[in-house]
C-alpha cells in the first residue's frame, strides 16, 4: 500500500517511542489522538488513514508500506528511524539522485525494496545497497 512521507514518519515515530499498534488503534477507535511522546507531531493524518482504511493502516503499521513521492532526505530519515542506519555510514551519489553504501541484510533489503516506490532502483553490492532514481 502506498502512504505519504508524513504518514510514514508518523508511524515510525510512534513505533520508535514504543507505541504499539493496539494502543494506536484503541485511541483512534475512541476518536482520541492523545499519544504521549516527546516529539511534536500532528497524528491527525494517521487517524485519517485509520478511519479511511483500517486494514491498510494496520498493514502500514506492520511495516508493509511503500512511500509515495519518496525524496532523498525522506529516505535518509526513514533509514535512521526505521532501520537505525545513520547518515555517516553511506554516501550520497554524485548526481544527488540516490544513496550508496547503505548496509543491509537480506531482510533489510527486502523491506527497503517494498518501502521505495516503483521509480527507485535498488542494487546490491556485497553487504551494501545503492538506492537511486
Amino acid at each position: 500500500m502506498g502512504i505519504s512521507m508524513v504518514e510514514a514518519y508518523g508511524i515510525e515515530l510512534l513505533k520508535s517511542n514504543g507505541i504499539s499498534y493496539e494502543q494506536v488503534s484503541q485511541q483512534f477507535s475512541e476518536n482520541k489522538i492523545d499519544l504521549q511522546i516527546e516529539e511534536n507531531f500532528d497524528f491527525a493524518v494517521l487517524k485519517t488513514l485509520f478511519d479511511t482504511d483500517g486494514k491498510a493502516f494496520e498493514q502500514a503499521y506492520a511495516g508493509n508500506y511503500t512511500v509515495k513521492f519518496l525524496t532523498i532526505n525522506g529516505l535518509r530519515n526513514l533509514l535512521r528511524m526505521r532501520f537505525g542506519i545513520q547518515v555517516d555510514v553511506y554516501e550520497t551519489l554524485e548526481a544527488g539522485n540516490g544513496l550508496s553504501g547503505v548496509p543491509a541484510t537480506a531482510e533489510t533489503e527486502q523491506q527497503l525494496r517494498l518501502l521505495v516506490s516503483s521509480n527507485w532502483k535498488v542494487d546490491r553490492h556485497g553487504n551494501t545497497l545503492t538506492l537511486y532514481v
